[in-house]
């Protein structure tokens, strides 16, 4: 990851760095209790989504289809995805 360039496509990052409109795929989840919580929102590794926004403090509403979650700064800064 490269600060100043553009993300090219298939390129992996932290939640945390994406911008919105950014369209994601869900490359790796932090283990534990996190993974559980996404899983049961229909979150898992492979499942694309989109960065609809970011909030003051650091946190990420990420879109899946008809449903907008907000992910805490920290945890964003635990899940990998791939711009797509």
């Amino acid at each position: 990851m490269r600060r100043g360039k553009e993300m090219k496509k298939d390129e992996v990052m932290k939640l945390s760095d994406a911008k919105p409109g950014m369209e994601l795929e869900v490359y790796k989840l932090p283990d534990d209790s996190v993974k559980a919580h996404f899983v049961r929102l229909g979150v898992t590794e492979g499942v694309k989504i989109k960065c609809a926004y970011k909030l003051p403090g650091g946190t990420v509403v990420i879109s899946k289809q008809h449903q907008e979650i907000a992910v805490g700064s920290e945890i964003a800064k635990k899940i990998i995805v791939k711009k797509i």
